[in-house]
């Protein structure tokens, strides 16, 4: 991929569209940050839920209703599959557990799908303005200084992130490719996958790792990566689509290597 050196001049309307949307429920979230949080379980059991993550969610549907036809896929909503044609993806709070404890390790996500590929992506960190975005074939930015994934190639010298879903068998998954992969790389978890993404894409990190995630979690960062010269697959090198609960995503120097710790892990 040719690295872009500049921001483009022109933002599409559904770009400017998702990051006045992400800094409208960043607000929200920066404002509740040091306040006492009473937090609850999901209902389904996947993770926690403030009053905060309903409080964002609403500020950005409320801007995305009213200003484009699309349907809207959030994971505080009724979550199901994105019909045919465009769809917003939101995660209005990614690490909630994090921020409910005040870490100050959480971002906005919205990422935008046709016909189940994701095509634009932004990630507002509101503690730090942070504002990461991509659209499909027109580069990686934060805050409008070009993104680059790095050029590492030395495993000692590698960062991996390592996630997991919900399921039990996505947790022992996560077991499994510790055990693998410890020791040859460094290894993190944020507990927050759209912004162990957007470490990725500035280059602070060459691989993220992840079963059983939804696609929300993840709908902006594929794109953030992709645009900022990474490459994004399932864990057999074939190419990713939101069936397919399994993620590999690195800087692409890595890629192959990687791929050949994990592929015998996807079957499992």
């Amino acid at each position: 991929m040719q690295r872009i050196t500049s921001a483009p001049v022109y933002l599409s309307s559904d770009l400017e569209l998702a990051i006045e949307a992400a800094r409208r429920a960043g607000a929200v979230i920066a404002e509740q940050y040091e306040k006492t949080k009473t937090f609850a379980v999901k209902p389904d059991g996947k993770g926690l839920v403030t009053e905060t993550d309903k409080a964002a969610e609403r500020a950005i549907i409320d801007l995305l209703q009213a200003n484009s036809p699309y349907a809207i896929i959030s994971e505080e909503s009724a979550p199901h599959e994105p019909p045919a044609g465009r769809s917003w993806i939101i995660d209005p709070l990614d690490g909630t557990s994090n921020f409910a404890r005040q870490i100050p390790l959480f971002v906005v996500s919205i990422g935008l799908v046709e016909e189940g590929e994701a095509i634009l992506g932004v990630i507002y960190n509101p503690l730090t303005d942070e504002c990461f975005y991509a659209e499909q074939g027109k580069g990686a930015y934060l805050n409008e200084q070009p993104l680059h994934v790095s050029e590492t190639t030395d495993p000692e010298a590698t960062i991996l992130f390592l996630n997991h879903g919900s399921h039990p068998i996505d947790k022992q998954r996560f077991a499994w490719l510790s055990d693998r992969l410890i020791g040859q790389y460094s290894i993190r978890a944020l507990g927050a996958t759209a912004l162990e993404l957007t470490y990725l894409a500035r280059g602070c990190a060459e691989g993220f790792l992840c079963s059983g995630d939804e696609l929300w979690d993840y709908a902006a960062g594929i794109v953030l990566v992709e645009e900022a010269g990474g490459k994004v697959s399932d864990w057999q090198g074939r190419h990713w689509d939101r069936q397919n609960a399994f993620l590999l995503a690195s800087n692409g120097r890595l890629h192959e290597k990687l791929l050949q710790e994990v592929v015998v892990l996807q079957d499992k």
